[in-house]
């Protein structure tokens, strides 16, 4: 299912200016991240949906920082209606990856401290190569998928690949921060659901794809620069 062509340029964002549009600005950044982010996760709840619902809200994020659109929860349902023939089995894959991952993770807890911490320790070490591949997956498949629209699983498999080891510092700088905003955010638990899929997502694409973030310096209405990101790359 094809995407909606990008609109013009500033297309997405609203007349007016002062002060009130710059307050509507700062509040339509957190609102997108918080809303998309909610969406995003109850969809991705039973796990092996979680990688349909990234993806969804990635091209959503897209659509948000490139075009100024900033309906971001309808756009992300109706991303999920465009991709989810494409994302299902892939999707069953990496969340039944992800639930072995999590399994580890409690086995590692329960462990520590025991007689049997030296080869739980051994045991979670040996699982930070897969975890790395999976959380770069995550974070990686919605950029291709939203610079790539029509392309389907595989295509989109290899842009994520392309841009990883591409940008390996950037991979790197992805991670690192997705993970210390989530290792803050898991201090207050009942704000999981509302940034556990949207910050390391958003983070991906402002990192991987920095021109046009929305909230940034001379942006639009939440959307940033609509016009600094080529069209075409989508």
């Amino acid at each position: 299912m094809a995407r909606r062509a990008p609109r013009a340029r500033g297309a997405g964002r609203r007349a007016g200016g002062g002060w009130e549009a710059a307050a509507l600005r700062a509040l339509m950044f957190p609102t997108n991240i918080v809303l998309g982010g909610l969406v995003a996760f109850v969809v991705a709840l039973p796990v092996v949906t979680a990688l349909p619902a990234t993806i969804a809200l990635g091209r959503s994020f897209a659509a948000w920082r490139e075009e100024g659109d900033e309906a971001v929860v309808t756009n992300l349902v109706r991303e999920l209606r465009a991709t989810w023939r494409r994302t299902w089995k892939a999707g069953i894959v990496l969340g039944l990856a992800t639930l072995v991952l999590i399994a580890d993770a409690i086995f590692l807890v329960t462990r520590l401290g025991g007689p049997q911490e030296g080869a739980a320790i051994l045991f979670g070490a040996a699982a930070i190569p897969v975890a790395t591949v999976v959380a770069l997956a995550y974070v990686a498949l919605p950029l291709a998928a939203a610079r790539q629209p029509d392309a389907d699983m595989r295509s989109w498999f290899q842009e994520a690949g392309r841009i990883v080891a591409l940008a390996p510092l950037r991979s790197l700088l992805v991670l690192v921060v997705s993970g210390v905003l989530l290792a803050t955010a898991a201090l207050f638990p009942t704000i999981l659901p509302f940034v556990l899929l949207s910050v390391p997502v958003y983070v991906a694409q402002a990192t991987w794809s920095p021109a046009g973030g929305p909230g940034g310096p001379g942006g639009g209405s939440g959307g940033g620069p609509a016009g600094a990101a080529d069209p075409g790359a989508r």
